[in-house]
């Protein structure tokens, strides 16, 4: 899918997500978009659906500037003063956005701001890793997670996320592979490494450049 099919398929799926239905002439208009049924089997729209009913919060970025203003009004309706933040990128990103201290301990921290591995399509589950968490177990991180990934980071379901953390790890696969959700428990089946999260958990999901 291009870049600019990509875009008018995320404003039908934020459209969708907010009870709106596709109107007739929005998919007469736009040839990539054939029916509703074919929307809403998209990975991307299976993966936001699942999400936002496990209690998560899904905030679509079409680029960086929006993720920006995002992450201040989070900080602002959580009253969030201090982020922990271990990912270099990330902190760059935070720190754009003007906002507070982000070398605070997890342990004194209001949020915790990472990066992750993928996003589970079949369960809106977001892969983790030892990677985003340095080995501090989920329970000893804030009650706020802020989880900044990227479109192509959505995959249909835990198989295709395992084997895209050996290809990228190349035989390095780090530890504490799981994935989390809203607070919300599912009717979905869970898979083994499938994990509900009694956090907040806010996804800052932001558009690849071209």
């Amino acid at each position: 899918m291009g870049e600019g099919s990509k875009r008018n398929f995320f404003g039908k799926v934020i459209n969708v997500l907010s009870g709106k239905n596709l109107d007739q002439s929005d998919l007469s208009n736009n040839p990539q978009v054939i029916s509703q049924d074919d929307v809403i089997e998209a990975s991307d729209l299976v993966f936001a659906r699942n999400f936002t009913a496990s209690g998560g919060k899904f905030l679509y970025c079409e680029e960086e500037d929006e993720a920006l203003d995002f992450l201040r009004s989070i900080v602002l309706e959580n009253k969030i003063e201090e982020i922990h933040s271990t990912d270099i990128n990330l902190s760059s990103i935070l720190r754009k956005a003007g906002l507070g201290d982000l070398e605070a301990s997890h342990s004194n921290a209001t949020a915790f701001c990472c990066s992750c591995e993928y996003l589970i399509a079949f369960n809106g589950g977001i892969m983790i890793s030892a990677n985003q968490t340095k080995g501090i177990k989920l329970a000893e991180l804030p009650e706020i997670f802020i989880i900044i990934a990227q479109t192509s980071q959505i995959v249909e379901n835990l198989r295709t996320g395992l084997t895209g953390i050996r290809k990228k790890h190349s035989g390095n696969i780090p530890s504490q592979i799981t994935t989390i959700k809203g607070p919300i428990k599912s009717d979905i089946s869970e898979e083994p490494s499938g994990n509900s999260c009694n956090k907040e958990v806010y996804l800052l999901l932001i558009e690849d450049q071209a």
